[in-house]
């Protein structure tokens, strides 16, 4: 079975490797880049030159919910485009609300991007809470937009790259599945509270179990 790991950083890759063990020669390790652009060029680069039987994308995330304070592993399984519309005077307005978009062009399910997980790893990720992320080009500090963005969306995380992971991946006809690490809480900007450390050991923890059982 060929798995593709993908992550944003080195940083974000080092963990999956290290856990990755014995079993790294079954697996490609890739990193795609920060921000949506980069991950999409890079996921669709990978998935047209290689065949894998599923992908997994692995990283940290910022939490809006004290249910998932730094250092949970969540997976998640839902995804919006949380930044891909227009501002008007009234608040954001997404492609869909503008009619440019209809809610149900594929790969989107209304308006929402659904992991398409691999039967063997439905079982593997039973120990992480699945959760619906938001993906943003700029990254949220400031108390009005998170605000808007929890009326909008009712995230429990957001991430700068899952969204266009999972696109490709549906896109392609690829299965998939994501995990993320919390390293901080979405809030007015703060890194002093961020626990980024925790996160990464978190997750490489996480991925050890999950590579190690395939």
């Amino acid at each position: 079975m060929k798995l593709l790991i993908t992550a944003a950083t080195e940083n974000e890759l080092l963990a999956a490797q290290q856990a990755a063990g014995a079993s790294a020669q079954a697996v490609t390790f890739a990193v795609t880049g920060i921000g949506i652009a980069s991950t999409a060029y890079h996921t669709t680069k990978l998935l047209l030159t290689g065949a894998y039987d599923w992908a997994l994308n692995v990283g940290i995330a910022g939490s809006f919910t004290g249910r998932f304070p730094a250092g949970s592993v969540v997976c998640p399984v839902k995804e919006y485009f949380g930044d891909s519309g227009v501002q008007t005077p009234a608040g954001f307005s997404s492609l869909f609300d503008e009619q440019l978009l209809h809610e149900n062009t594929f790969p989107f399910v209304d308006g929402a991007l659904n992991a398409d997980m691999p039967p063997v790893a439905a079982g593997l990720f039973k120990g992480y809470p699945p959760v619906t992320g938001i993906t943003l080009q700029m990254a949220s500090g400031a108390q009005q937009r998170i605000d808007e963005l929890q009326q909008r969306f009712h995230p429990d995380i957001e991430t700068m790259e899952s969204a266009a992971f999972f696109y490709v991946c549906l896109s392609q006809k690829v299965p998939f599945a994501a995990l993320r690490a919390i390293s901080n809480k979405v809030e007015v900007r703060n890194k002093a509270a961020w626990n980024i450390p925790l996160a990464i050991q978190n997750l490489e923890i996480a991925i050890r179990g999950i590579v190690g059982s395939l």
